[in-house]
């Protein structure tokens, strides 16, 4: 049997394949919700531990919008929202 890989690693895999398509123009980082990071980003720490949103949580600029699972889809909806397009640069 083959393991599922861990969100760790689904957060690697979605770092390559958006810098694949957008460049330089997006940063992925895990951070485990447990560990002292959290703490830099209270919106995030606020979803997970008071209104237990399912994870993973992303958040773009510190400020979650996703939660539940990675569909490169949303996410990708929400960087053309902010004005990145698929060469990295930003519009407008």
């Amino acid at each position: 049997m083959v393991a599922s890989p861990s969100m760790e690693e689904q957060a690697a895999d979605l770092g390559r394949r958006l810098a694949r398509y957008y460049g330089d123009g997006t940063d992925v980082e895990y951070i485990d919700v447990f560990s002292p990071r959290m703490d830099e980003f209270p919106l995030a720490h606020r979803a997970v531990f008071v209104m237990n949103v399912s994870l993973p949580v992303i958040a773009f600029d510190g400020q979650p919008r996703i939660a539940g699972g990675i569909a490169i889809e949303m996410i990708s909806d929400e960087l053309e929202k902010r004005g990145l397009t698929a060469s990295g640069q930003r519009v407008g």
